[in-house]
């Protein structure tokens, strides 16, 4: 762990009031600092919906679900939400084991996570 060639962080905007942030590869102790300053400079240019792609993501340690959590609670506190895509089956069971499958909003893909936070920003 702690492989920071193995590791990259790509933001994209996805609606109006909501960015992707895509983690490849490991998150962890090394890696989380740049994931957290991504997530928190989308909320700051004012997107209060994050949505998290995990598809290509290894590995995520306690300190990569604190920051997911915080982001969460950032997010909410701005009206706003986090919402986990994809993960693969190795971090779904991390998840699971630790609950968080229970606080976050899991979508299939990035395009349905949209469609989610749409309908809620709608109030459909």
């Amino acid at each position: 762990m702690g492989n920071v060639t193995n590791f990259a962080v790509e933001t994209k905007v996805a609606c109006a009031e909501g960015a992707v942030v895509a983690i490849v590869g490991e998150m962890d102790a090394y890696t989380t600092p740049q994931v957290k300053e991504a997530m928190q400079q989308m909320l700051d240019d004012g997107h209060k919906y994050l949505i998290v792609n995990l598809a290509r993501a290894e590995y995520l340690d306690s300190t990569a679900l604190g920051a997911l959590v915080g982001a969460l609670k950032r997010a909410r506190e701005k009206g706003g939400d986090l919402r986990l895509v994809a993960p693969t089956a190795r971090i779904m069971r991390l998840l699971d084991i630790t609950r968080l499958s229970k606080v976050f909003t899991i979508d299939a893909t990035d395009e349905e996570a949209v469609a989610h936070l749409s309908a809620e920003r709608t109030g459909a």
